[in-house]
């Protein structure tokens, strides 16, 4: 018996969306993620199967498929929670405090902003761990700013093989940042 679409019953987080050629449904739960086009003539509480294009990786697509309609069902079959890498959350929380340092907004504030008005009431104090490490933010917003985002475009792969190994100097006709420069590394 086929499943019956009905994506605000499915288990997680979904979203659907339109690109202008097809309506596409998100789903996501215990870390995992599956993305699926709706075919135009699919309505909610109807049964549904899944069409796999029959290529290289009509395989993996099978499996994805059956793991999805297990998620569904209510079982965690090859649903291990994958916990993916913190380097893109910080990465987005250094751009964030270097901009509010930036703007002349305090460290407490850029605390507020990036981790909520709760947390820095509960643990924001002269020498706290949550103080320490807006300022470590600050620090790696300037260190990306200042040419460290070629590690990020570069990608983890290529830094671990040395295929790209970072510059040691500023390159030429670019003077390095005075010392009292918001944008000195440091």
């Amino acid at each position: 018996m086929s499943p019956i679409f009905d994506p605000w019953r499915f288990p997680g987080r979904k979203a659907i969306g339109h690109d202008g050629y097809r309506l596409a449904l998100k789903l996501t739960r215990h870390g995992r993620s599956w993305h699926v086009n709706i075919a135009s003539a699919l309505d909610a509480a109807e049964p549904f199967i899944f069409s796999v294009a029959p290529d290289e990786r009509a395989g993996a697509r099978l499996r994805e498929a059956k793991d999805m309609l297990a998620m569904i069902a209510g079982r965690h079959a090859g649903c291990v929670g994958r916990r993916g890498s913190a380097e893109p959350i910080i990465t987005m929380q250094s751009l964030q405090a270097l901009d509010g340092h930036l703007a002349g907004a305090s460290e407490r504030d850029i605390a507020i902003a990036i981790f909520g008005e709760r947390i820095v009431k509960e643990k924001w104090h002269s020498d706290s761990e949550l103080r320490a490490k807006v300022r470590y933010l600050i620090r790696r917003g300037r260190f990306l700013v200042n040419g460290g985002y070629r590690r990020l475009l570069w990608g983890a792969a290529a830094r671990r093989t040395g295929e790209f190994p970072m510059p040691a100097a500023v390159a030429s006709g670019r003077k390095p940042a005075g010392r009292d420069s918001p944008y000195a590394a440091g």
